[in-house]
């Protein structure tokens, strides 16, 4: 429902224009009272060796949260185990070397949600990925050398001279892989120490791109080191002796930069960085050798220092696990957590900037709050009013009887609630929010809404009703209540056309079980819409609900449900064109015809269709008119398998098909797979795609003799060709040219 009322809103999406804030924090796009930092312990006995740690590097955490450390100078990867309480080197990783598996002074390392273990083997200019069940090598990104044109940045294979040994000298432009970060959607980012990008790779680890970081209001990255990757795909940049954390959007645009804090200002050097589970960004300082909590100020900037915890330790990586704590790798012997002491501080204010209703002596009417105050928490809301504006500071520091309203919601189940604001009135507002707990919860407000000015119906009153100011202003106060429920029904009733509107009429999640009014205004035009379809497919479906009727029990219109919900465009095969009979003076012989025989629906039949296996038996139809009922009212559904298809996905287009073919018919599903499988999927052009000779086999997502083949170290990608003397088996391992 549109608000037509003139109002401030305060959420995630408009930004919470805060002033200050005093121990709160901006969490997926809410107000929370910030977590408490607490203490740093090691994960193993400090008097101990560390599992034989040398120079923990970097550290990772797989989906099991188990911790993984990175040793630089050992060349190894080592896994905690918690039961035991120590590091274990894990097998098949390391020693120093140049051969596949081998590491030579690798910096970064990552792992990805489907558990793909990351190295940046910076020594041997490329990055190795293993499985972390198994530890099979996945597949290794070799050196890449960097080509700068008029047309942008593109990468083509390094060629190096080998000198010696594992001693190898690369030609300039060859990519210094230092650091990887991997995001939700397994895009994989590789800083580039020696040509001063970030490397984009997809999920398939082909490189689509490199980011150089150049906008208008800054340089292009110098030497840059650790990566760190956010929910939205903002990408964060440490360079090397700078000052400052560079801030790129997902497509690789500048967006910003996260600054020192004021109070170390020429003492802060960032070496580390990471993103916590509520979006704050976390930044080790090697001088002064503590790590830093930035938090998001709701406007796409970071809030000031003084809003954010630190404390004592030094990290040379960062990460988190799942349940937001916090892992270090010193760089030397030790990996830490940080264990936190309270969840939450006992209470946190929140100060908004100021609201300007551009009207003298404004009568603000109420605050109107969505979120939820669980029990042992508890909102207060005050607000002060102005002719004049204010800086942050003076509102912060005003007594309290400076403050109105004083409106106090404990442990309340309600969504949503509202209170009158008893400011006098004043042009400026300023809004304080005061959040307490019992240190183990936290309120959560969603968003804010400030209405102004007051408007109630006093105004039809004669004016002896306000003749007492005193009087007239609980009144005035007192009737607002009745006109905020009427305000309501009267807009439900003027915008009640977005209920006819597919696109904007109310609906409820997949799933939820309930029927809503999307499903009933289609219910009025004879539409079936499941609940578990997702919304937009079918807003977008009741949408083209007079194109679907139109071509109702057609091929036509089955194709466009099918493609609406899909998005993909299906193939429909009738199955009476595969009959192809000879007939008399219309038909030559060949592969386009077929003599019927007598029986084409292979009846059983004493004597002459009486072999097990060779009969049918069918009690129905006329015999002699089984030369028209072979295929008849039969068709055949192809539609092309999207990128994560599933089971539900499959019953939803059963469904589909169903309600929207002709009642006599029998319909047959089928996905359409990127391969040719003999009597499932070989209409060419149909269900199956001609695709190119296998080129190598990913260790649990290939067949061996369905989709892969074995071939040999340096073979030609593009298929077995005959060598005398070393390929010349016909059949086997040769095929003529």
């Amino acid at each position: 429902m549109i608000d037509r009322v003139p109002h401030y809103l305060l959420d995630g999406q408009a930004g919470w224009r805060a002033g200050t804030l005093d121990k709160t924090a901006l969490s997926h796009g809410g107000l929370v009272l910030q977590s408490l930092p607490g203490a740093t312990r090691p994960l193993v006995d400090a008097t101990g060796s560390f599992g034989g740690l040398q120079n923990a590097e970097g550290v990772a955490v797989d989906n099991q949260d188990r911790v993984y450390v990175l040793d630089s100078k050992e060349c190894v990867v080592k896994r905690f185990d918690r039961c035991a309480g120590q590091f274990v080197t894990l097998p098949c990783i390391g020693p120093c070397g140049c051969l596949p598996r081998q590491l030579a002074s690798p910096h970064g390392l990552a792992i990805s949600s489907s558990d793909n273990l990351y190295i940046a083997d910076s020594g041997n200019r490329r990055v190795q990925i293993f499985s972390v069940h198994g530890l099979a090598l996945r597949h290794i990104w070799e050196p890449l050398q960097v080509v700068r044109s008029a047309q942008g940045i593109q990468v083509k294979r390094a060629l190096p001279q080998t000198v010696a040994a594992c001693t190898c000298e690369y030609p300039e432009g060859t990519w210094l892989p230092w650091d990887i970060a991997v995001s939700s959607r397994n895009w994989a980012y590789v800083s580039d120490y020696a040509n001063g990008l970030i490397h984009v790779f997809d999920p398939r680890g082909c490189w689509r791109a490199a980011y150089n970081g150049q906008g208008t209001a800054s340089p292009a990255l110098a030497k840059p080191t650790r990566l760190a990757i956010d929910r939205e795909g903002r990408i964060y940049v440490i360079q090397e002796g700078l000052n400052f954390v560079v801030v790129l959007d997902p497509d690789g645009t500048f967006a910003g930069t996260v600054e020192q804090p004021g109070e170390v200002a020429g003492r802060f050097c960032p070496v580390a960085v990471a993103v916590d589970v509520h979006g704050n960004l976390c930044l080790s300082d090697c001088l002064t050798r503590k790590v830093y909590f930035y938090q998001p100020d709701g406007d796409g900037g970071w809030c000031k220092f003084r809003c954010c915890g630190s404390m004592s330790g030094f990290a040379e990586s960062m990460v988190f696990d799942r349940s937001g704590k916090a892992l270090f790798a010193d760089g030397a012997c030790g990996v830490c957590e940080l264990a936190p002491q309270a969840a939450y501080p006992a209470s946190g204010h929140f100060y908004s900037a100021a609201l300007d209703s551009k009207t003298y002596r404004c009568v603000w009417d109420r605050v109107s709050m969505r979120g939820a105050v669980p029990a042992g928490s508890a909102l207060r809301v005050d607000t002060f009013t102005a002719e004049a504006e204010k800086k942050p500071d003076e509102v912060a520091s005003l007594p309290e009887s400076r403050w109105s309203t004083g409106q106090i919601h404990t442990s309340t189940a309600a969504k949503e609630w509202d209170c009158m604001i008893q400011s006098p009135p004043g042009r400026y507002l300023w809004l304080r929010l005061t959040l307490t707990g019992d240190g183990s919860v936290s309120p959560e407000i969603e968003k804010v809404k400030i209405y102004y000015p007051r408007s109630s119906s006093i105004k039809y009153l004669p004016g002896v009703y306000r003749a007492d100011p005193a009087a007239g202003d609980f009144l005035d106060r007192f009737l607002s209540i009745f006109d905020t429920l009427r305000g309501k029904t009267n807009g439900t009733i003027t915008d009640i056309a977005r209920y006819f509107d597919p696109c904007a009429t109310p609906a409820n999640r997949p799933g939820s079980g309930a029927n809503d009014f999307l499903a009933w205004l289609a219910a009025w035009l004879g539409m079936t819409l499941k609940n578990g379809w997702p919304i937009e497919k079918r807003r977008r479906l009741l949408k083209n609900a007079h194109r679907l009727y139109a071509r109702r029990g057609t091929p036509e219109g089955l194709r466009l449900y099918i493609q609406l919900y899909a998005g993909v465009e299906p193939r429909i095969l009738e199955m009476f064109r595969l009959r192809q009979w000879l007939s008399v003076d219309h038909s030559t012989l060949g592969n386009h015809s077929t003599v019927a025989g007598e029986s084409p629906m292979n009846r059983l039949q004493i004597g002459t269709h009486s072999t097990i296996g060779g009969f049918q038996l069918i009690d129905y139809g006329d015999p002699k008119l089984d030369l028209f009922n072979k295929y008849a009212y039969q068709f055949l559904v192809v539609v092309p398998r999207w990128p994560g298809a599933g089971p539900e996905d499959q019953q939803s287009l059963e469904q589909i098909i169903e309600m929207a073919k002709p009642a006599h018919t029998v319909a047959t599903f089928r996905w359409a797979e990127p391969r040719l499988r003999i009597g499932l999927q070989a209409l060419v052009g149909v269900d199956t795609v001609i695709g190119k000779y296998p080129v190598g086999v990913i260790e649990g997502q290939g067949k061996l003799g369905y989709d892969t083949v074995l071939g040999s170290p340096g073979a030609n990608p593009g298929g077995p060709s005959m060598a005398v003397g070393r390929r010349s088996t016909i059949g086997c391992n040769s095929v003529l040219m």
